[in-house]
């Protein structure tokens, strides 16, 4: 029984991951970066938003009012760093946004508000 378990996990884990290249190779054929392919791919999934927000929330609470434009730059590319599994969604989020993340960190918005400005989350009525 435990055999037939495993067989059965790794033909499924087989065929995903098949998938997932035959995708990706589309994608790229697109001629776009690997990390604007990672973002496309999540922009789908719904925790995107949810990584985006811990991500802001962290960075918020480590910078300052005197904090320079390359310092919040350092704080967002090692952010990614302590997420566990989602590391690669948020790190590909914040090489995307990583200007625009900068501008608004720099500003009073919350992590809700920056993640729906640059659209990765969207805006609850």
């Amino acid at each position: 029984m435990l055999r037939f378990i495993i067989l059965v996990t790794l033909l499924v884990s087989s065929a995903c991951a098949l998938q997932w290249k035959i995708y990706r190779e589309e994608l790229i054929g697109n001629e776009e970066s690997s990390d604007e392919v990672i973002v496309k791919m999540n922009q789908g999934l719904p925790g995107v938003c949810w990584v985006c927000k811990w991500a802001m929330k962290k960075v918020k609470k480590k910078i300052s009012n005197g904090t320079t434009a390359d310092d919040i730059k350092n704080k967002l590319t090692r952010v990614c760093d302590w997420i566990g599994f989602l590391k690669i969604m948020c790190k590909s989020l914040v090489n995307k946004y990583v200007g625009t993340l900068v501008e608004e960190l720099s500003t009073s918005d919350n992590p809700a508000t920056i993640c729906i400005n640059i659209g990765v989350c969207k805006k609850k009525t």
